[in-house]
Protein backbone atom coordinates (compact mmCIF):
# COMPACT_ATOMS: atom_id res chain seq x y z
CA UNK A 1 0.00 0.00 0.00
CA UNK A 2 1.30 3.46 -0.94
CA UNK A 3 0.29 6.47 1.10
CA UNK A 4 0.77 9.91 -0.36
CA UNK A 5 0.72 12.82 2.02
CA UNK A 6 -0.01 16.19 0.52
CA UNK A 7 0.46 19.23 2.64
CA UNK A 8 0.62 22.90 1.94
CA UNK A 9 2.38 25.54 3.92
CA UNK A 10 0.16 28.49 4.70
CA UNK A 11 1.80 31.62 3.34
CA UNK A 12 0.63 35.14 2.77
CA UNK A 13 1.29 37.47 -0.15
CA UNK A 14 3.71 39.42 2.02
CA UNK A 15 5.98 36.33 2.30
CA UNK A 16 6.25 35.73 -1.46
CA UNK A 17 9.73 35.97 -2.98
CA UNK A 18 10.45 38.13 -6.00
CA UNK A 19 8.95 36.62 -9.21
CA UNK A 20 7.73 33.53 -7.31
CA UNK A 21 4.30 32.39 -8.52
CA UNK A 22 1.39 31.44 -6.27
CA UNK A 23 -2.39 31.02 -6.28
CA UNK A 24 -4.64 33.01 -4.00
CA UNK A 25 -6.26 30.55 -1.59
CA UNK A 26 -7.98 32.75 1.01
CA UNK A 27 -9.06 36.39 1.12
CA UNK A 28 -9.46 38.54 4.25
CA UNK A 29 -12.45 37.84 6.50
CA UNK A 30 -13.60 41.46 6.22
CA UNK A 31 -16.39 41.29 3.60
CA UNK A 32 -15.99 44.86 2.34
CA UNK A 33 -12.23 44.44 1.86
CA UNK A 34 -12.65 41.06 0.15
CA UNK A 35 -15.28 42.50 -2.20
CA UNK A 36 -12.96 45.36 -3.13
CA UNK A 37 -10.07 42.97 -3.76
CA UNK A 38 -12.24 40.71 -5.94
CA UNK A 39 -13.34 43.75 -7.96
CA UNK A 40 -9.66 44.57 -8.54
CA UNK A 41 -8.94 41.01 -9.75
CA UNK A 42 -7.65 39.37 -6.55
CA UNK A 43 -10.02 36.42 -6.90
CA UNK A 44 -9.53 32.95 -5.43
CA UNK A 45 -7.25 30.66 -7.49
CA UNK A 46 -5.81 33.63 -9.43
CA UNK A 47 -2.12 33.22 -10.23
CA UNK A 48 -0.05 36.06 -8.79
CA UNK A 49 3.66 36.88 -8.51
CA UNK A 50 5.64 39.49 -6.63
CA UNK A 51 7.01 42.26 -8.85
CA UNK A 52 8.49 44.67 -6.30
CA UNK A 53 8.85 45.21 -2.55
CA UNK A 54 9.16 48.81 -1.39
CA UNK A 55 11.62 49.47 1.44
CA UNK A 56 10.64 50.23 5.05
CA UNK A 57 7.50 48.04 5.02
CA UNK A 58 6.06 49.97 2.11
CA UNK A 59 3.55 48.69 -0.45
CA UNK A 60 4.07 45.53 -2.50
CA UNK A 61 3.58 45.34 -6.28
CA UNK A 62 2.25 42.15 -7.85
CA UNK A 63 1.71 40.85 -11.38
CA UNK A 64 -1.93 39.77 -11.60
CA UNK A 65 -3.73 38.97 -14.88
CA UNK A 66 -0.97 40.72 -16.85
CA UNK A 67 -1.23 43.93 -14.82
CA UNK A 68 0.97 45.31 -12.07
CA UNK A 69 -1.14 45.93 -8.94
CA UNK A 70 -0.02 47.45 -5.62
CA UNK A 71 -1.23 46.56 -2.14
CA UNK A 72 -0.32 47.91 1.27
CA UNK A 73 1.70 45.45 3.36
CA UNK A 74 -1.10 45.19 5.96
CA UNK A 75 -3.55 43.92 3.31
CA UNK A 76 -1.01 41.57 1.68
CA UNK A 77 -0.52 39.95 5.11
CA UNK A 78 -4.23 38.99 5.15
CA UNK A 79 -4.27 37.14 1.80
CA UNK A 80 -3.27 33.47 1.94
CA UNK A 81 -1.57 31.78 -1.00
CA UNK A 82 -0.39 28.38 -2.19
CA UNK A 83 2.86 28.20 -4.15
CA UNK A 84 2.68 27.12 -7.79
CA UNK A 85 5.26 24.39 -8.56
CA UNK A 86 8.00 25.64 -10.90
Amino acid sequence: MIIIIIYSVVMTLSELSLHQQARISLLPSDFALSAQLIAQGFALQSVISLAHKAPFNGPLAFYLHGTKMCLPLAIAQQINIELVPA
